[in-house]
């Protein structure tokens, strides 16, 4: 039966660009948590590689806040290059339940990161005085959808310069924009295929490129924010709970 379900989910996946069907496109967390649960049980392999897949593509693409870390709502595009750019709890919640189980079963350093990264963005920009979490922020600043988390090229060079190639090649950043003529960043190539290309080290290119992110993200945070749906949701708050103690039993913290 299990093996049936997982085939049927696997018959619905992208396995060019990840995830499942076709744009808008969702994370889909439920499916892959199945199908990581599955491999756990089973071994099939299938199922991992299509689950990791859909991580991987998400974690690169403009879904995912290169950034400040968290998960937007869903992806305009097959790809998950240009989102809607609301930011909800629950899918974040989701989001680290099923990145707790990736890391469980790879303990590959990068599913810990964007764990880390995704909690650290819903305590700084989710969570109220009293400890509990806010429903969501908002797609639109000042008007305009997502205008708080691109960048023209105009912008991009005033906070980090135009000479430095192999970041904007990372990032995907264009002179034009990758979207509506601005830029929305995402891992375009890997640093390491960034670095071959470039005849880079990795180190120094890793050291540069976190340099920029937090210059990035100090110009980012003198910005309009988007607005905060600030309701605390007992189902919403629940979920997150339940990911907290998964992660902090994962990665042996305390959260």
């Amino acid at each position: 039966m299990c093996r049936d379900i997982a085939e049927s989910l696997l018959k619905q996946a992208d396995t060019e660009q990840g995830g499942f069907g076709n744009a808008p496109k969702f994370p889909g967390t439920m499916a892959i948590s199945f199908l990581l649960e599955h491999y756990h049980f089973t071994g099939y392999e299938p199922a991992l590689k299509h689950a990791l897949h859909s991580l991987d593509a998400m974690i690169a693409g403009g879904i995912y806040d290169q950034l400040g870390g968290g998960f937007a709502r869903y992806s305009t595009d097959r790809q998950w290059l240009a989102p809607h750019f609301e930011k909800m709890l629950y899918d974040n919640a989701l989001l680290i339940s099923s990145l707790c189980d990736a890391y469980s079963i790879t303990k590959d350093v990068k599913y810990k990161t964007i764990i880390e990264e995704t909690i650290a963005f819903a305590e700084r920009e989710l969570k109220d005085s009293s400890g509990g979490y806010y429903c969501a922020l908002d797609a639109d600043s000042e008007g305009v959808e997502g205008k708080f988390y691109t960048w023209t090229w105009e912008e991009w060079v005033a906070v980090a310069g135009s000479e430095d190639a192999a970041v904007m090649a990372h990032f995907g950043v264009k002179p034009e924009g990758n979207w509506e003529e601005t830029n929305i960043l995402h891992v375009a190539k890997s640093i390491e295929e960034t670095a071959k290309e470039y005849n880079e080290e990795v180190t120094a290119l890793t050291d540069r490129i976190a340099v920029i992110k937090e210059k990035l993200l100090a110009v980012r945070g003198n910005r309009i924010w988007p607005q905060t749906d600030d309701k605390s949701l007992l189902s919403w708050n629940a979920l997150m709970n339940i990911s907290l103690t998964k992660a902090g039993v994962v990665l042996q913290q305390k959260q």
